[in-house]
């Protein structure tokens, strides 16, 4: 068959170097989009100041683009990824996003900065389908979840890291330092693909056709519901602009549901979802996008308006979350594969929704570290627990020539359940700011309890069995 996936997992027909350091090349996704998510709320600030010249609703474009490149282009990224294979597309993500993210460097005015961001994001959205794709088809079946775990753990360092980096270096030169960071990065990655990866260029599946009504669908219907929901701190959410762009996007995400089918040329695979894990997954996703989208902007407005921290204290104590993700992440991995994924996300979500419920019955506007960093510990191990498990868990029992269309669906609901969790946050707290504004940031801490709380009530229903059954003879593997 000319694209499609065989039905064995590539790692038992490559040379074992060259498939560690392929996988190490698409692990490197992860903490680039571990990097720029966590590292773009603090260049806010410096970029609103300089050549945003001071509007707060333009500079906010920076931030928004991602969300919205990115949610508008997973589903088709994934479909690319079936089509054309992994490696390829990975290998064109990259070309984009490096040349993004140098010419996010040098951007001379603000508009020029957002369409910088427009490339980059449009380069992140093809790695992620691709690289999880890459991961996952060169690891045995029975260390699926410890790989995309060993995923969250680059994604987690890079979360812990980039705070710290990046609020000294904009100190000490500018919100450029971030961009320009990433340049070698991206450069690193290409020279792995270069030196790891296959040589033949793998034949298009012949059996995908590229529909240009349904790519213009999918882009177009996610670009209008994305938009608004970012934008709705500014718009209002019962605005004419708001409203109309729902209704659009009501129509054109319709218009895609009913072209779609099980042909493999759809954009929008509806029979993934007859799979209860992806499923799950699924809803799970737009849930877990609440919570942990929020926890972000919801703690650092708390800690630097109510607590009146500086953003670099408030950065370094944010940087818990990550740091304990990156410590559980591989383990919650390597579990999940051995008892199934109930038995990681339960008790991780459960851990998250109370201890954040904790902060939110018992914080005031005096510090209380000791709750702070319960809360904070909290958050990193219910991240271990579901944000990676989630990928691995959406992709169990999918046929591996629809693995890139599973991830982007799934990472597609992850950024709309972020796009939501931020404007939710932004609504409850409006434009309160200091000591006096105590209730309306504590309703932004309790946005991330109430994910949470989602979240653990989809994951109760969970088959308490792995669908794995080979993991013993899979063990060792990357370990």
């Amino acid at each position: 068959m000319g694209g499609g996936l065989s039905s064995k997992s590539e790692a038992e027909t490559k040379p074992d170097k060259q498939i560690r350091g392929l996988v190490f090349a698409a692990l490197l996704a992860g903490f680039i989009g571990g990097w720029d998510a966590s590292s773009s709320f603090f260049i806010f600030p410096d970029i609103k100041e300089t050549i945003a010249n001071g509007d707060g609703a333009n500079a906010s474009w920076v931030l928004s683009t991602p969300n919205i490149v990115g949610a508008a282009l997973l589903l088709q990224s994934g479909r690319l990824t079936d089509k054309y294979g992994p490696e390829r597309l990975y290998r064109f993500g990259v070309f984009f996003y490096t040349c993004g993210v140098v010419l996010c460097t040098i951007a001379p005015t603000l508009w020029t900065l957002v369409g910088a961001r427009v490339i980059s994001s449009s380069g992140q959205a093809v790695m992620g389908p691709a690289a999880i794709a890459v991961v996952l088809r060169n690891t045995p079946v029975g260390n699926r979840s410890e790989a995309v775990g060993r995923w969250g753990f680059y994604t987690a360092v890079a979360g812990a890291l980039s705070p710290i980096a990046i609020s000294q270096l904009i100190d000490t030169f500018s919100w450029r330092a971030l961009f320009a960071l990433q340049i070698p990065l991206g450069l690193f990655v290409a020279f792995l693909l270069y030196a790891y990866g296959s040589k033949q260029v793998m034949k298009a599946d012949s059996s995908v056709a590229l529909r240009p009504l349904d790519s213009f669908l999918t882009v177009a219907g996610l670009t209008t519901l994305i938009l608004p929901i970012v934008k709705a701190d500014s718009w209002g959410w019962s605005s004419a602009r708001t409203v109309a762009f729902f209704v659009i996007s009501l129509i054109l995400i319709g218009a895609l549901l009913i072209r779609s089918d099980s042909s493999p040329s759809s954009p929008l695979q509806l029979q993934l979802f007859s799979n209860k894990g992806f499923l799950l997954s699924s809803v799970m996703s737009i849930t877990a996008g609440v919570a942990f989208y929020a926890h972000w902007l919801g703690m650092i407005l708390f800690l630097t308006e109510v607590w009146e921290y500086s953003l670099v204290k408030a950065g370094l104590l944010l940087t818990i979350m990550p740091g304990t993700m990156s410590l559980l992440s591989i383990y919650a991995g390597k579990i999940a594969d051995r008892y199934g994924e109930r038995c990681v996300m339960i008790p991780g979500i459960l851990v998250y929704t109370a201890l954040y419920g904790l902060f939110w019955l018992f914080c005031g506007t005096s510090e209380n570290l000791f709750l702070l960093i319960l809360a904070l510990l909290g958050s990193g191990v219910g991240m271990a627990g579901v944000w990676p498990t989630l990928t691995s868990l959406g992709a169990q029992g999918i046929e591996e020539n629809l693995i890139g269309s599973a991830t982007a669906i799934i990472h597609t609901f992850q950024r709309i359940g972020g796009a939501f969790g931020i404007a939710i946050v932004l609504a409850v707290v409006g434009e309160a700011s200091g000591v006096g504004s105590f209730n309306a940031h504590r309703d932004g801490v309790l946005v991330i309890a109430v994910g949470g709380l989602a979240t653990f009530v989809c994951s109760v229903f969970l088959s308490s069995r792995n669908s794995v059954q080979d993991s013993k003879s899979a063990a060792g593997f990357l370990a």
